[in-house]
């Protein structure tokens, strides 16, 4: 009996410490979230997980000198319109080297920029003297103090939390900021991001972009459905991007990473970027390609300029030259029939010919191929057949386009997949290729070349680059 009354004391004995160890988890969080952390915190974790893009500014300096002949575009792709404003606030502040973040949020079809960098206690009191505040005009919210501040420019609302100046136009957003202070859980906890930020944190020389999937959404309004589509088809494999940005008078490089997602890993599963651009048979005149490389083929799409929005498209599909198969799509002797029937080497596409795999941007109805080297090249007609061997002939291969120099030049030459678009005939702009909004923009009307590759897939990550020109 008295053991059976132990075994019950002791049963009760745990419950209430289990419970009291529970409480005191609870109220070690709340601490810790509500005062420990909060002395001087992270400039992520004033960050609202609605972010579609994040600038992280290690080199202030650079990034305003560089960014300044870019900035029509930027305005335009990240709301920078407001970037004077936000140096009338920060030029405010003692002479420094300071960390900053600039983030886009949605807000009414459009995107709201936040800016965030760390200062101390007395440098906040000097930035508003300096612009002539008084320290008790303000609102209070969430028992922290909100600014507003009217510029030439813009009309700024801005707060000092855990030593971090939070600046922007929508007083929504900077609210949001503040309860994100509080808040468990930041962008750290989004999936992919982490892994991207901690890459970047390991290099802290450069200047870098992070971007969400869901910005894609915003880009592909300046670009034409067929182009859109090929961007597109990055939001449903990564979540998240980060890049390295440099800047030249007229270019802007991006170097990174993506977070390969599940789909993605699934789409270029087994692939290995050890294949190039067959450029030796892209023309001279080519407009826009786009190489794929797949468990069972390597693909070349490429567009030729034509009076239409979508140009002429055509296909090469690389041969196996080192079996004893003519083709990857039909037996020997199917082949052997054919070129014994079409002696002049260019032969019909018919309903016994199985293509093979074709890039999910493709419709083109093929209705001619020719061997030509390694490649077989198909063609929508005889027509466009005809004038792509005139281009060749008369002008040479790609390769003698200096524009299209520019753009390999800044990514790597072996890519599981390789999207470029430009103007071959060296005029300004890329109208064909751009919507409505795209074509009355400044980022429509100046841009030339707009390239992007990826390569190098690994379990977490695939090595990006994206690389445009403009001509003003």
């Amino acid at each position: 009996m008295k053991e059976v009354y132990n075994n019950e004391k002791r049963r009760g004995l745990i419950t209430v410490l289990s419970i009291v160890a529970v409480l005191l988890i609870g109220v070690g969080i709340f601490f810790y979230y509500n005062f420990f952390r909060q002395t001087k915190s992270e400039l992520i974790e004033a960050v609202p997980t609605d972010a579609v893009f994040l600038f992280e500014v290690n080199d202030n300096t650079d990034f305003a000198k560089n960014v300044s002949p870019l900035l029509p575009y930027f305005n335009e792709l990240f709301a920078m319109d407001v970037l004077p404003a936000f140096e009338s606030v920060h030029n405010a502040l003692p002479a420094n080297q300071y960390d900053i973040t600039i983030s886009g949020h949605p807000l009414d079809n459009s995107n709201v920029l936040l800016f965030n960098t760390h200062i101390d206690k007395a440098s906040f009191k000097r930035m508003l003297k300096a612009l002539s505040i008084d320290p008790g005009n303000c609102e209070t919210f969430e028992q922290q103090k909100i600014y507003t501040y009217g510029t030439d420019f813009k009309k700024l609302h801005f707060a000092f939390v855990n030593h971090i100046l939070s600046i922007t136009t929508s007083m929504d957003l900077l609210k949001k900021s503040i309860v994100q202070h509080r808040h468990p859980k930041n962008l750290l906890s989004v999936e992919g991001f982490k892994k991207l930020y901690d890459l970047a944190e390991k290099n802290k020389k450069h200047n870098w972009l992070f971007v969400s999937a869901n910005y894609t959404d915003e880009l592909c309004t300046y670009f034409a459905p067929a182009s859109a589509a090929k961007i597109q088809a990055f939001k449903a494999m990564s979540p998240w991007a980060a890049f390295q940005i440099r800047f030249s008078s007229n270019e802007m490089m991006l170097s990174g990473y993506t977070f390969t997602g599940e789909k993605m890993q699934e789409q270029f599963a087994n692939v290995i970027a050890d294949s190039s651009i067959p450029e030796d048979l892209l023309p001279y005149h080519t407009s826009q390609y786009y190489q794929l490389e797949l468990p069972e083929n390597d693909l070349c799409y490429f567009t030729m300029p034509q009076d239409t929005a979508c140009g002429i498209r055509f296909m090469l599909v690389k041969r196996d030259t080192t079996g004893n198969s003519y083709s990857p799509f039909m037996n020997d002797r199917q082949m052997e029939d054919l070129m014994a029937a079409y002696p002049n080497g260019v032969f019909p596409v018919t309903d016994s010919i199985v293509l093979p795999t074709r890039s999910i941007f493709d419709s083109t109805q093929y209705k001619l191929f020719a061997i030509k080297g390694d490649q077989y090249l198909f063609a929508p007609s005889i027509e466009a057949y005809v004038m792509y061997n005139q281009d060749i002939a008369s002008n040479g291969a790609i390769t003698g386009n200096r524009y299209y120099k520019f753009a390999k030049g800044n990514i790597a030459s072996s890519n599981i997949m390789e999207f470029t678009i430009y103007n071959p005939t060296e005029k300004k702009g890329l109208p064909s290729k751009l919507s409505e909004k795209g074509k009355n923009s400044h980022f429509g009307q100046d841009l030339f070349i707009f390239s992007l590759s990826c390569n190098n897939i690994t379990d977490d990550f695939a090595s990006v680059n994206i690389y445009l020109n403009f001509v003003k």
